[in-house]
Parts: structure tokens; C-alpha cells; sequence
């Protein structure tokens, strides 16, 4: 009997949430939930409804008002006529849960990392960190360990457009053409690896001032315990203390760079630094591919040594640059 009553609900759960939502009603607990079926179920297990006969469908929605998971004041059938609904409104309302399963998995897509894929959605990035870890421990990125420590001067750009004084818009730790139609889990992990990267790099090249502790931004917590980190400091790395740190900001993509875009605290950061090679730029690229990894110190925008070698994109401040 048990198992013929879990065939019933595992077909009916999901058209109960579809009838409910035509008919403008909220949706009670037992169905609200990503599997509806298995809410069902253990209610009515609980209840001791699934043991002795097998349900029809109405009574599985007898037991569901019994259990107060059915709407108030909604009748209790799964008959169109008595709850005044078409077809049409029954596919209306499946037609945009399709529509919302499929954004939802769009969203969940992972990561590929040497071709390993990695779930990012949750924000757990402990598997993630494990490989690359691995990787570079096996000597597999030669990208982080050999690039030395001296700027990369882009091209002078003989048509730059106007450098801007303020911020409009929001910064991302990821840039490139070929980071176009990711989900907002997979830029922020691309940001994460390219951060990752990064510090390894700067321990490698400050071995007696670099460690965990000069991890600054939020994506700190993502590899290390204790402080969360600061995304409003306008870098992501901090060597030395005192008045005259060297401040690092990150920008990752998967594809070989050549645009990058600033937040106003960045900026902020940026112009206050207008007069030193404090403030810098350090471009990951290829950071999804570790044997092609590269990383490269780029000038401050706004600072006499990067001045006229980025150009101004679309309005915001998007740079684009050539090496």
C-alpha cells in the first residue's frame, strides 16, 4: 500500500502546487519547498495515512486540509469547474514553473577547474580550494611562481578616452570578454581562484611581510578562518603596515584580459595613491586553465606611471588595455 501511495503523491505534489498557484492562492508549507512530493509524503507518513489503503487524489487532499497544508477557504478538488480554472491557467502557471526551474539550474551551473567541475552556487568553495591547492603543490602552475615582480606597462592608447574622476558603478574581481553569460556564482568564484592566485603569488614574491593575515577582502573567509574581510577597502591585499603599504587589487577572468572594471572604493582607493606605485593592479588570466595562468602588475589608472595606457569603455569605469 505504501509504496502505490508514494506513486500517487510523487505524480500529484507538483500539479497540486500548479492548481494552487492559478487559483491565486499561497502555497502551504507540505508544497512551497523545492521537492513537494517528499514534504507530502512525510506528512501524511507521519500521519499514519500511507499504511492501510491506497489514496485517491482527492483524498490526498482530504488528509492535506486535515493537516492544515491546504489553503483557507480554497476548495478541497482537484476539479477545474469548482475552483473556476481553464486548462489555460493551469499551463500558465506551469509554463513559468518551467521557466523558473530552468533559471534556477541555470544558476547552479559549476565551475570547471582543470577539468574538474565544482559546485559554487551553496558558496561552499572547500573541494574548489582543495584542487587548486593540490595543483599547485604538484608544481602545475608554473604561472604563479615564475612571473617576476615588475609592472607590465600596457600600450600607450592613442585615442584614451576621459579619465573619470568619480564612480558609477560596481567593480568585479573578473574582467575579459570571455567571461560574458556567467551567473553571478560563477563570477564570484572566478574572482575567488583569481584572488587565490594571487596571494600565493605575492607570498612567493614577499616572503618575510606576505601571509594570510594580508588577505584583506571578503573572499579571505572563502580559504582562511577568522576575520571575514573588508570589500569596501578598494584592494585586495595589503603588504606591510604603517603609512606606505602596497595595496593590491585583483582582477581575474578566464580569458586572456584586456578589460577590467573598477568600484567606487577601488577608485577612491586608486586616486588617493595617484602619486606612488603603491596602488596596483594585478591581472589573473586564464585562471579556470592552472597550466596557463599568468599574473601581471599593472600600473594605478590614475597614477602619473598608468596614465594614457587604458581606455575608458561604455560610460562606466570599464578600462581596456593592451600589452
Amino acid at each position: 500500500m505504501r509504496s502505490a501511495n508514494l506513486r500517487t503523491i510523487t505524480g500529484l505534489a507538483a500539479d497540486l502546487a500548479v492548481l494552487i498557484k492559478a487559483a491565486g492562492h499561497p502555497l502551504p508549507p507540505a508544497l512551497a519547498g523545492a521537492e513537494p512530493a517528499d514534504d507530502v509524503t512525510a506528512r501524511l507518513e507521519a500521519a499514519g495515512a500511507l499504511d492501510f489503503r491506497p489514496l485517491a487524489p482527492a483524498e490526498v487532499v482530504g488528509w492535506l486540509v486535515a493537516l492544515g497544508q491546504w489553503p483557507v477557504g480554497m476548495p478541497a478538488t482537484t476539479d477545474l469547474d469548482q475552483h473556476e480554472l481553464a486548462e489555460a491557467d493551469l499551463d500558465r502557471v506551469r509554463n513559468a514553473a518551467e521557466q523558473a526551474r530552468r533559471d534556477q539550474e541555470r544558476q547552479r551551473r559549476p565551475i570547471s577547474v582543470g577539468g574538474r567541475e565544482f559546485e559554487v552556487y551553496s558558496g561552499d568553495y572547500t573541494p574548489l580550494t582543495r584542487e587548486l591547492q593540490r595543483v599547485l603543490d604538484k608544481g602545475a602552475m608554473p604561472g604563479i611562481t615564475t612571473t617576476p615582480l615588475r609592472f607590465t606597462d600596457p600600450r600607450t592608447q592613442t585615442h584614451a578616452g576621459h579619465t573619470p574622476t568619480t564612480g558609477r558603478s560596481r567593480g568585479g574581481g573578473y574582467g575579459g570578454s570571455a567571461d560574458g553569460g556567467l551567473t553571478a556564482a560563477q563570477r564570484e568564484a572566478i574572482g575567488y581562484v583569481g584572488e587565490w592566485y594571487a596571494y600565493h603569488w605575492l607570498c612567493a614574491h614577499y616572503p618575510d611581510s606576505m601571509d594570510e593575515t594580508g588577505w584583506v577582502s571578503g573572499n579571505r573567509r572563502k580559504a582562511f578562518p577568522g576575520p571575514s574581510g573588508d570589500d569596501s577597502l578598494g584592494f585586495d591585499f595589503r603588504i606591510g603596515s604603517g603609512q606606505r603599504p602596497y595595496m593590491f587589487e585583483v582582477k581575474a577572468t578566464q580569458g586572456d584580459g584586456g578589460r577590467f572594471e573598477l568600484g567606487d572604493s577601488e577608485v577612491r582607493a586608486a586616486q588617493q595613491h595617484t602619486g606612488n606605485d603603491r596602488w596596483r593592479l594585478l591581472l589573473v588570466t586564464h585562471v579556470l586553465t592552472p597550466e596557463l595562468v599568468e599574473i601581471q602588475m599593472l600600473p594605478n589608472p590614475y597614477g602619473k606611471r598608468g596614465r594614457g595606457r587604458y581606455r575608458e569603455e561604455g560610460g562606466a569605469l570599464r578600462f581596456s588595455y593592451q600589452l
